[in-house]
C-alpha cells in the first residue's frame, strides 16, 4: 500500500491491522498463505538428483525464468 499523505488511507490501514490482530493464530495461518501453482515443479510428485550441480543445471534448462531458478552468470548477466 502506498501512502500519499492521505490520513484516511493511513487510518484505514491501521484499522485493517487491528482487525488482523484480533484473529486467532489458527485463522492467521489459515488465511495468511495461499497455494500458487508452479509450472514443472508441481507437475511431478518428486525428483531426485545426484548432485546440486545436476539440479541447478536441470532447473536452469527447464524452469521459467520468473521462478528465479536460473544460474547466475559470472559476468553479472542472467
Amino acid at each position: 500500500m502506498v501512502f500519499d499523505g492521505n490520513e484516511n488511507k493511513m487510518e484505514d490501514f491501521r484499522e485493517q491491522c487491528r482487525r488482523q490482530l484480533e484473529r486467532s493464530l489458527e485463522q492467521r495461518l489459515k488465511y495468511g498463505f495461499f497455494r500458487q501453482y508452479k509450472p514443472i515443479l508441481d507437475d511431478a510428485p518428486s525428483r531426485v538428483f545426484e548432485t546440486m550441480k545436476e539440479y541447478r543445471e536441470w532447473a536452469d534448462a527447464n524452469l521459467p525464468r520468473y521462478l528465479g531458478y536460473k544460474i547466475a552468470k559470472k559476468d553479472g548477466s542472467t
